[in-house]
């Protein structure tokens, strides 16, 4: 072997060893700057999952997932962390059980006091089933439901966050686009409201405003006007038809107007 290739492999050595030492050395920042991307990543999921659950699920959930009547169960508490699997004999995570129960919906409750529309209980949210949610922003959800661990159990406590007070001239427009709503979705075809519709089929609203708080133990006059028209059935006033459909599909802002409207009167 001649002098040269001799210092050629020494170097070769040299030059392997030297990035085996930097592969080493770099590895955990390269792991750090995984970790923090994961955590971003992970972050991001639950603030799209919080704006998804805005949108779709808190009219039966809860905007705290503290649950609403007969609608849905509460997701931010213990026994949902905690014995929710157990009770269904579920043999996955929550978070399997979690994503599917969004991407599939539930045909029977898994408790009686969620009746339902008579049809189903909850329905699927996956285009898959066709719903309206991707895939990703099903993960999304999911990763949003789960957030709430620390505070269920009572590992983590919130500051409680400061949201400003609408203003008469806000909550009098809000009512304003409830009375067109309450006249475009048909509404008046069932129900009466005094210099507005004339009605029958369905009770008289002309003073629900003031009614709706009596009607149901434990529900406030908005979460019983917003249970009435998403689960007519929920409650049925004396006097009236025992099986009622409510007679169109709104948006969350255009039911949010409505309740404000009825509010009013």
């Amino acid at each position: 072997m001649t002098r040269r290739a001799s210092l050629e492999r020494i170097l070769a050595v040299i030059v392997t060893v030297l990035l085996a030492v930097l592969f080493f050395a770099a590895n955990p920042i390269i792991a750090g700057r995984m970790a923090v991307f994961e955590d971003r990543q992970a972050a991001q999921d639950i603030a799209t999952g919080a704006a998804l659950f805005e949108a779709n699920c808190r009219s039966c959930h809860g905007i705290n997932g503290e649950g609403v009547g007969e609608l849905g169960p509460a997701l931010n508490e213990r026994a949902f962390f905690q014995d929710r699997m157990k009770t269904l004999g579920w043999p996955g995570t929550l978070g399997e059980y979690v994503s599917a129960t969004i991407a599939q919906g539930r045909i029977a409750a898994t408790r009686p006091l969620y009746a339902g529309d008579g049809n189903v209980v909850m329905t699927a949210w996956s285009q898959q089933y066709g719903g309206p949610l991707r895939p990703d922003e099903i993960a999304a959800l999911t990763a949003f439901v789960l957030n709430w661990e620390d505070t269920a159990l009572g590992v983590a406590t919130l500051e409680p966050v400061m949201t400003p007070t609408p203003s008469p001239e806000d909550l009098a427009g809000q009512a304003g686009v409830g009375r067109e709503v309450f006249s475009d979705a048909g509404c008046g075809e069932c129900h009466a409201v005094a210099g507005l519709s004339t009605g029958t089929t369905g009770p008289d609203l002309s003073y629900i405003g003031a009614e709706a708080a009596t009607r149901k133990p434990g529900l406030s006059a908005e979460l019983y006007l917003r249970e009435s028209f998403l689960l007519p059935n929920a409650y049925r006033v004396e006097g009236y038809p025992t099986e009622v459909q409510c007679g169109g599909v709104l948006s969350r802002s255009q039911l949010d107007a409505l309740v404000a409207f009825l509010l009013t009167l």
